[in-house]
Parts: C-alpha cells; structure tokens; sequence
C-alpha cells in the first residue's frame, strides 16, 4: 500500500524531519489526464508511484477491504493521537465519529484511554462504540453551541484531557476548545479548508493553558504502523469501517451519500460494472 502524498526530501520541510509538511506532497495532483504518465487522477482504474512515495506491505491476514481504512484515515489518527499524546486514563473526546472518529476511537482506547464520541449524527454512535468508543455524545439535544460545550464539559466531568476536532466545521473548532480542561490538549484535523471563519476568543484561550496542535497528513511511517494495528487488532470490525459499496460507475452516488453522513465510509469498487 502506498502513502497517497509524496515527501520529496529535498525540500526545508523534509529537511526538518516534518515529512507531512513536505512543500512538493501534491506535485503530481490533478494533473491532467492526457499528461504522460497519464494515472495521478482520482477514481481510476489505474494509478501511478513515483519515486517520492513510500510503500508498505500488507500482511496476508489483513483483507482488501480492512487495509482500505489504513489510507489515509487511520493513518490520519495514529498521527492525530500521538499529536495529542494520548495517555492511559486521559478522558479523549473524538468530534465526529466518521471514518477518522472511528479510527480514532480504537487507537485511543487501545491506548487505555476513556473515549467519548461526540456527533451531530447521532446515528453513528452506536457503531462507534464497536470501533472501542465507551460513551456516545448526542450533540442534536443542546439546543446551541455554549449548550454543546456544556454537554461535552459534564460528560468529560470537567472538560476532555484531549479533544480531536474532526468535524470540517469552522465553528466546532472553538466550541471543541472550550470543551477542553484547563492544561488539556486539543487537535485539530477536519478544518482543512481554507478561508473558513469562526469566532475565536484568545485571551480565554491563553487563559485556559490549553494547548493546541495542527494535523495534516502524517509522517510516511505511519502508514506501516497503521497497517500493524490492523493486524494486531482483528477484534475490532474493521471491514465494516466501510459499510456501503458502489460500483466504479456509481462513483457521484457514494461521494453523495458520505456527504449526506448515510454511509460511514463508501467503498468504490472496481470490476462491478457488469
């Protein structure tokens, strides 16, 4: 299995050891289709390495299927708990309980930690629970966001050790850092787009000795560590990480039902057609 970035190790960034930030880790992106060598495109039946990209083997025991979650999600949460220094006894809140907040639930309580699942969906909680998740969140019954952060600050008995705000939603991301203890930890993963706004206050903030770390993409190893937890953790049900297959033509129908949070995550299959 590939890392589906590149670290091209020449640039400061990869200098610096921070590989997940290397400046050149989309270079062959969106290239255009009709461009030689052709398979850098999304949802194809091909597609094309190159030298800047690292390689891992997945064991025999962990199916096609199982290993889909390793790239990027679970991937995506080895870095987001190690990020969050996630430690036995902490009370960890996952905001979200996707693909990545289900990813995230197992590696923190693996790691011994009391996990709470938070959604605006309260119809995921359940299989987060399956996922190592020992509490459910049902954010829909606060009525406003000082409300939500009330409910996750009474759930946690004070505020979470550490939070990881997985949501995409601007405005999550402050209500998840006021749901955070004093001296806690706070992740950020979902708002990866820019030029979206929230209110933010920095002098609570400064005041709450909270601190706050940034995740984008993961350090290349952590694929190989991720595809290992898969093989060391086969009681947890992994397969039905992906609950839902469309056949390769039916591509925008589960592109539509992931945003619609009707799937988990949606598996494109190829060789369906017929």
């Amino acid at each position: 299995m590939p890392a589906v970035f590149e670290a091209c190790r020449r640039c400061p960034e990869c200098n610096r050891g921070q590989w997940n930030l290397c400046r050149n880790a989309y270079s062959r992106w969106s290239t255009p289709a009709d461009q030689a060598p052709h398979f850098f495109g999304t949802f194809g039946t091909h597609w094309g390495l190159n030298g800047n990209q690292y390689v891992y083997k997945v064991p025999d025991n962990v199916s096609s299927k199982a290993v889909s979650a390793a790239n990027c999600a679970l991937s995506q949460m080895v870095a987001a708990v190690d990020a969050g220094d996630v430690r036995k006894g902490d009370k960890v809140v996952m905001l979200g309980a996707g693909g990545l907040g289900l990813c995230g639930a197992t590696l923190a309580a693996e790691a011994g930690a009391e996990v709470f699942a938070a959604e605006m969906a309260p119809s995921r909680l359940e299989k987060a629970k399956t996922f190592g998740a020992h509490h459910g969140v049902d954010l829909t019954q606060a009525e406003d966001g000082r409300e939500r952060v009330e409910m996750l600050r009474e759930a946690t008995g004070g505020g979470a050790d550490v939070l990881i705000d997985l949501t995409g939603v601007p405005g999550a991301f402050s209500e998840g850092v006021r749901s955070v203890r004093p001296g806690g930890r706070f992740v950020s993963v979902g708002n990866v787009s820019p030029n979206k706004f929230t209110d933010f206050d920095p002098g609570l903030f400064t005041r709450s000795g909270v601190s706050m770390h940034a995740v984008i993409r993961y350090p290349h190893y952590f694929l190989s560590r991720s595809i290992r937890f898969l093989e060391e953790t086969p009681h947890y049900p992994w397969e039905d990480m992906v609950d839902t297959d469309y056949a390769f033509t039916d591509v925008r129908a589960g592109i539509q039902a992931a945003e619609d949070k009707t799937v988990t995550r949606a598996g494109i299959v190829i060789g369906t057609e017929d």
